[in-house]
């Protein structure tokens, strides 16, 4: 059946928004409105519950893990209810490095919220990533390397 994520009663007002009828003018705007952000695909508390698991395996044996929020299917306003779920925690960091980033820690350690926006300000990607330390913020160690260099340069006689 494929309206069984909504409300029954939704069924028809689904079915009037996606008529395509000959000589139909479009979606009906009242039955647009009677039904948005009605539509959930079920995917927020499962990828809770894969954040679960993912702390508990980081936990365990150090194992981290990525979700590419954007690739997953979720309905009209699921990703918001996912973020809000999250929630926000103390540590965020912003910084451009080919496009501006930013990274937020949520309400629940181990879990960070990583996204890249496009020239226009938009979100290009939102990545969950359960880690003890998000990889943006790492410095790799080439960097640390050519730093060491840098800094043995400066304090020698």
């Amino acid at each position: 059946m494929p309206f069984e994520a909504l409300d029954p009663r939704d069924a028809g007002r689904l079915e009037a928004l996606t008529a395509t009828a000959s000589g139909a003018h479009g979606p009906d705007p009242e039955a647009c409105e009677s039904v948005r952000g009605r539509v959930d695909s079920g995917n927020v508390p499962l990828l809770l519950n894969e954040v679960r698991y993912a702390l508990e395996r980081l936990l365990d044996d150090g194992t981290t893990h990525a979700i590419d929020v954007r690739a997953i299917p979720l309905g009209p306003g699921e990703e918001d209810r996912l973020l809000d779920a999250l929630g926000r925690g103390e540590l965020r960091a912003e910084f451009d490095s080919l496009g501006r980033s930013e990274v937020q820690e949520c309400a629940y350690p181990g879990v960070w919220c990583v996204t890249h926006y496009n020239e226009a300000g938009h979100v290009a990607g939102r990545f969950l990533e359960v880690t003890f330390t998000p990889a943006l913020l790492a410095s790799p160690p080439e960097d640390v390397r050519t730093g060491l260099e840098r800094l043995a340069a400066e304090l020698a006689p």
